[in-house]
């Protein structure tokens, strides 16, 4: 009993410490992010964007259609030696190779599919060794997440995206155009790939095959593929559709809007999932500190996702007009209409995270293909009747239909109170958007960044104060139980 308390208490300090790491890495880039992102609006066209989303629709779809859950059964699987690292390493590389090789001998087909995209054939044919040259370092990550070593991931973090923001603007001031985007992946795709398998190596590749677990991973990842393929489609069929049905045009401010969108998914979402999937790994025969770990992450993402997502929508027009350029002021409504996807998104994240930690892989199906299936036409129909902002609405409603046909499988896996967890803070943020809304609506000063500073101050304290006088206790208690696990009695 004394041992298993060590180890709960080991790993909930590796945990805790796991997300500092995390998310000061996700600080720091989501500086970096922010602005290289302000930098290549203001350099490049919206259609450049366009161009690069529609590539990178078809090469995630083909790198998806390999995906069999590999790195997540390596994950959830606790007995691993180098037979079964090598198995995972050589199906991985080999699908990979299969997939995207198709692709690149169809990369002519598609160009004269988009006559109105020019260059997208070209750009195809350089994202696709980019990609797989991705893949391969995307195998000692998999094995960094598995043994919680979050300090390198964190460092590999920053330094991807510090080199990203240095070569991509510069090659757009220099006017490579849509060539700056693709070597913004590039570089920093290479730089991870130099940590990763430099200083930050933590396996040796070999070739070693082993049959049985090559059909444990099999077994593992056959309901996981269909699973993954639809949440692809949910992810990225709107960005297929707006360039497809609308043009290259309308797809880069689409593809501007949801990437500003992503920001809270990128701030805490991500490197909470990253830090947490092993951990509800480990906890996955004890429901009770399951639980415990899931509601704390989950109480964290939804209340930083809302404060950041609502306080950016309320100033986006002021931050187009003076920062980005007003030829993107067509994707101010998109963005504020994904308000609930972007509430939602990062929540249903970590509900996947958990899911396949504890080996449920089943579970996320029927809920994708509920989603797909309200998804498609809703894109279809939204973009037609509405444009941009018609599709923008349909991945709220997508989100809303996924959230409820994933409430059941999670509470099979874990126990806590949805009221506890989700009612106030959406109560605070329509509070918060009411008072500033009525702020832009009523108050015209002649700066702009008075204006910003207004709405954010007002935003923040009406959503913060009402938290705060809600649900002060339960934030005493989530303080306690961070420095308890930061600093454990009888440590220095």
């Amino acid at each position: 009993m004394e041992t298993r308390t060590r180890t709960g208490e080991s790993l909930a300090r590796r945990a805790v410490s796991g997300s500092i790491y995390g998310i000061t890495a996700s600080g720091v880039t989501l500086v970096l992010g922010f602005t290289r992102a302000v930098l290549l609006a203001r350099l490049l066209l919206p259609e450049h964007f366009g161009v690069v989303t529609l590539a990178v629709f078809y090469v995630g779809l083909a790198a998806q259609l390999r995906a069999l859950g590999l790195d997540q059964a390596l994950i959830h699987r606790q007995d691993v030696d180098r037979g079964i690292l090598s198995t995972y390493f050589l199906l991985r590389m080999s699908l990979d190779i299969l997939v995207l090789g198709l692709l690149f001998a169809l990369a002519p087909l598609l160009q004269g599919s988009y006559p109105a995209v020019p260059g997208l054939g070209q750009v195809l044919r350089v994202l696709i060794p980019i990609s797989l040259f991705a893949n391969l370092s995307q195998v000692q990550e998999t094995l960094l997440h598995k043994e919680l070593a979050f300090r390198k991931l964190a460092a590999t973090d920053v330094a991807a995206s510090l080199t990203m923001t240095l070569v991509a603007p510069y090659l757009a001031w220099r006017g490579w155009g849509v060539w700056a985007l693709v070597a913004e992946q590039a570089s920093g795709i290479l730089m991870r790939a130099l940590l990763i398998w430099g200083p930050f190596r933590h396996w040796k590749p070999g070739f070693t095959w082993n049959g049985l677990a090559a059909r444990w991973f099999w077994n593992y990842g056959k309901p996981l593929w269909l699973a993954s393929n639809l949440e692809y489609v949910l992810d990225h069929f709107d960005d297929f559709w707006v360039g497809t049905a609308l043009g290259s045009t309308p797809l880069g401010y689409y593809a501007k809007a949801y990437e500003f969108a992503l920001y809270p998914r990128r701030v805490f979402a991500n490197p909470l999932v990253s830090v947490f999937t092993p951990i509800f790994a480990r906890l996955q025969s004890d429901r009770l500190r399951l639980s415990q770990a899931f509601f704390r992450s989950a109480h964290l993402t939804l209340r930083t996702g809302l404060l950041i997502a609502g306080a950016f929508s309320l100033i986006l027009p002021e931050f187009i007009k003076g920062v980005i350029g007003s030829k993107w002021l067509p994707m101010l409504w998109t963005f504020r209409l994904m308000l609930v996807y972007t509430a939602l998104d990062s929540l249903l994240l970590l509900v996947r995270g958990l899911l396949l930690a504890v080996g449920q892989p089943r579970a996320l199906r029927t809920s994708t293909i509920v989603q797909v299936l309200f998804f498609i036409p809703a894109v279809v129909v939204g973009a037609a009747l509405w444009g941009i902002n018609g599709v923008a609405l349909a991945a709220d409603g997508m989100l809303v239909v996924g959230a409820g046909a994933r409430y059941r499988p999670l509470k099979r896996c874990v126990d806590f109170s949805l009221f506890r967890l989700a009612f106030w803070p959406f109560v605070a943020l329509g509070v918060a958007l009411g008072g500033g809304l009525a702020l832009e609506a009523s108050w015209h000063p002649a700066s702009l960044w008075w204006q910003i500073a207004g709405k954010v101050v007002l935003f923040g304290g009406l959503y913060l104060g009402l938290l705060t006088l809600v649900e002060g206790r339960d934030y005493q208690r989530s303080w306690r139980w961070l420095w308890a696990n930061l600093y454990p009695r009888g440590t220095t």
